[in-house]
């Protein structure tokens, strides 16, 4: 057992092998658990008619490439709900304790609640995204980029 702990010393970190750190996350009662292993596309603040009603006026998003997402505990307890046919991604929840974990992975893009990190993803918000549905009494005052609509930037 020490020989391993010993060996994995040498072994290149996931910062190493790749530049960019692994990004961790869970929902409050730490039964989902997930980790992030590449660089993510975007941190963008959602104000989708979904995301305000999830997470309050808007909420902010990570985004990047599903295949770098993976659910490491808790897959049986994550919850996920639709709106119909012209949703494109899947709400997604812890079942015990409610945590709103985004739209996760739908086809090859994960849409992660950044409430639900553990970790700095090491990236600022960028842009304001689905602002045609911001309620009215909300105002946006920073000088962001600002997208009436979806924005998924070219990687």
């Amino acid at each position: 057992m020490l020989a391993l702990r010993v060996l994995d010393m040498f072994l290149p970190t996931e910062e190493q092998k790749t530049g960019h750190q692994m990004i961790k996350g869970s929902c409050l009662c730490g039964k989902v658990k997930f980790h992030i292993s590449g660089e993510p596309y975007s941190l963008s603040y959602c104000h989708c008619s979904r995301c305000r009603k999830a997470a309050g006026v808007f909420s902010a998003v990570l985004i990047g490439k599903a295949d770098d997402l993976l659910i490491t505990e808790g897959q049986e307890e994550i919850a996920k709900f639709t709106t119909g046919s012209e949703s494109k991604f899947e709400r997604c929840f812890c079942k015990e304790c409610g945590t709103s974990l985004g739209d996760m992975a739908s086809g090859d893009v994960y849409v992660i609640a950044a409430s639900a990190l553990d970790d700095d993803p090491k990236i600022r918000p960028t842009v304001h995204i689905h602002t045609a549905s911001k309620p009215d009494w909300y105002e946006i005052v920073d000088d962001l980029k600002k997208f009436e609509g979806d924005y998924i930037p070219e990687k």
